[in-house]
């Protein structure tokens, strides 16, 4: 089997550029979901992604969220698998924290922010 080196960055990731895609490669692509997620959605549905095998730190559950009333556990799910899902940045030290908002616009709509402490300690919202 040939190896080769999966580049996911448009920019490099110490870039704003590279920042704002790396949060949106780990939150809009589907990371596999848990026994818990599944007989909370009352299917078998798997999810992730064909490269998980390779970059496993890449991914959020949010889309398993879907069908489900928008309640204020809702939110509160919604704002610890965007947390779960972009750890890894700080766990890489590539920033030194981050913030997620989560906040109910109405009975179908949940609206989502992400803001980047960087490690010289300005602050980045990366626009969703």
């Amino acid at each position: 089997m040939n190896h080769f080196t999966l580049s996911s960055l448009t920019s490099p990731i110490s870039s704003q550029d590279g920042l704002k895609h790396a949060v949106l490669q780990s939150i809009l692509n589907h990371a596999e979901s848990t026994k818990n997620d599944r007989a909370r959605m009352n299917n078998h549905e798997r999810g992730g992604v064909w490269f998980e095998q390779y970059v496993t730190s890449v991914g959020s559950r949010d889309w398993t969220l879907q069908r489900e009333k928008n309640t204020e556990q809702t939110a509160i799910r919604a704002k610890r698998f965007y947390e779960e899902a972009l750890q890894w940045l700080v766990d890489g030290e590539y920033i030194a924290a981050l913030k997620v908002d989560v906040q109910r616009l109405s009975d179908t709509t949940l609206a989502r922010s992400v803001t980047l402490t960087l490690n010289d300690g300005s602050q980045f919202e990366v626009p969703l």
